[in-house]
């Protein structure tokens, strides 16, 4: 991202009318909050109340760490970055308290690009895990088990090496729309963590591209020969690819075609593009995998069951003679 100095930027702008803003605020948290929810209810699915089903699944264990990733975006943007950008009574306030305690941008940013750069790491290893259930379908968990933990550990601190200079640049407040948001400058020139991002997102569009048609290719061969629940989450993991597909166009555009980059518009379809992975992601899932839809939702359908539900008791009655005394 471009140097931005403090110096030059303006303040809260009030051309922009409150209640239309705010309108813009909450159709995007209505239509955040379900998936952010749904997060929820997976991770305590996986990591709760099945536990022991889904930690044995070496896909549903990394699929997790996105559930992680894609909850906490959704939650910085409903009531970080999309609440002051599009509730401009906030403006004032909330600008001068954010740079006047610098702390809390100094955390919220490196969290905001740890978090996107994640996502592509974790979409390599989402789709090498589908790939090899297919090229590999015997020794395929006995594999993964094997590495899960580095896997797991590599997720985790990869994105230090990209984030870096986000962690030690200043941060500065950028007014945008009726609101504003935060942003990092370039401390060391050269560590351009949107250059970065674009490395690591075409490898790993790449992976998944190569990877895809590898798994089809295997797929059409095996016919019935690969277990149903395989195959449902290879078609999961294919519709995700997609929905990372597309942020990963639109980051390649901002990158490749400056006068885009640097536009508000590239400004405003960035955030929604990336929607696009964050809010369809649990869905996908749930949508795709009955065995998880059905534990999901079975808090919602269990009282119906039960409330239908007839129970039989079976009395035992014991004779008893009775002598009588002529």
């Amino acid at each position: 991202m471009s140097t931005i100095p403090s110096t030059l930027v303006p303040g809260c702008s009030r051309d922009y009318t409150n209640w239309v803003e705010n309108l813009k605020y909450l159709g995007q948290a209505a239509y955040m909050l379900p998936p952010a929810l749904l997060y929820s209810r997976i991770l305590y699915v996986i990591w709760g109340k099945h536990r022991k089903v889904y930690s044995q699944h070496q896909f549903f264990v990394i699929y997790s760490m996105d559930s992680v990733v894609g909850l906490l975006l959704l939650l910085l943007d409903i009531f970080i970055t999309r609440l002051f950008v599009y509730i401009p009574q906030f403006c004032r306030g909330a600008s001068s308290f954010f740079i006047s305690h610098p702390i809390f941008m100094n955390i919220y940013y490196p969290l905001l690009n740890y978090l996107h750069s994640c996502q592509p790491f974790i979409q390599i290893f989402l789709t090498l895990n589908r790939m090899s259930s297919v090229v590999l379908p015997v020794d395929h968990n006995k594999l993964w088990r094997k590495y899960l933990n580095f896997i797991v550990f590599f997720i985790l601190f990869s994105p230090f090496f990209v984030i870096w200079n986000s962690i030690i640049s200043p941060k500065v407040v950028v007014f945008y729309f009726g609101g504003f948001f935060m942003i990092g400058t370039k401390l060391v020139e050269w560590a351009d963590i949107s250059l970065f991002l674009f490395s690591i997102r075409s490898f790993a569009v790449l992976v998944t591209v190569v990877s895809t048609v590898i798994m089809f290719l295997r797929m059409s061969k095996m016919k019935k020969r690969l277990k149903s629940s395989e195959r449902t989450l290879c078609f999961a993991c294919v519709i995700h690819s997609v929905c990372f597909l597309i942020p990963s166009f639109f980051e390649a555009l901002a990158i490749f075609n400056e006068e885009y980059g640097k536009s508000w518009i590239n400004f405003l379809i960035q955030p929604f593009a990336w929607d696009v992975l964050n809010v369809g992601s649990p869905f996908i899932m749930i949508f795709v995998s009955a065995q998880l839809r059905n534990h999901v939702f079975e808090f919602s359908w269990k009282k119906k069951v039960q409330a239908r539900k007839i129970t039989v008791q079976t009395v035992t009655t014991q004779s008893f003679s009775s002598q009588q005394h002529y």
